[in-house]
């Protein structure tokens, strides 16, 4: 499974038609910090049971403590060597840019695993072709169905976590927070 050794990293891409660097950068955010969390695959990708969960990396828990994505990332991010938050917000990416299956954080599933979403049983994926951005969620938000606001002609919350599209030059993997 791909996402077994690298979940962690995330690639270069590429500016102009230069060649993407042969390297692969780590970064830590905050669970407090992304710098404890596992993230694997669990089943077969390209399967309605494929599941992306993340799971303590280090410490007393290690493997064993599934870690929610929505509900146990914070939103602000914390700095992982003072411990201490930091004026930006994390970001849990369920879409990497350049690819076209949508993924999305199970919501009404225990832990919070992230999914290929599915339509009538099939998996759902983006008719137009690859997404130019990383797309995923701010988490600990939530966007509530019952709330119009004035500004949005009529429309209301998704039931989700609040969306994002993270437009930096980096592909981030499903699961990765930044």
């Amino acid at each position: 499974n791909r996402y077994r050794s690298i979940m962690q990293a995330e690639s270069l891409v590429p500016i102009k038609d230069e060649p993407a660097p042969a390297r692969l950068l780590k970064r830590g955010s905050s669970h407090g910090s992304s710098a404890n969390l596992g993230i694997e695959g669990h089943g077969e990708e390209g399967t309605l049971e494929y599941r992306i969960k993340a799971h303590e990396k280090e410490g007393v828990a290690k493997g064993k403590k599934e870690i929610s994505l929505w509900h146990d990332v914070t939103l602000v991010h914390i700095d992982p060597a003072t411990d201490r938050p930091t004026p930006y917000l994390n970001f849990v990416c369920e879409i990497p840019k350049f690819s076209r299956k949508k993924y999305e954080i199970a919501t009404d599933e225990v832990g919070n695993p992230i999914k290929q979403d599915e339509k009538k049983g099939k998996l759902r994926e983006f008719k137009k072709g690859d997404i130019f951005f990383n797309y995923g969620c701010l988490p600990r938000t939530w966007e509530d169905p019952t709330f119009f606001h004035p500004d949005a002609e009529g429309c209301r919350g998704d039931n989700d976590p609040v969306d994002v599209c993270e437009i930096g030059m980096r592909i981030v993997q499903p699961g990765v927070s930044k």
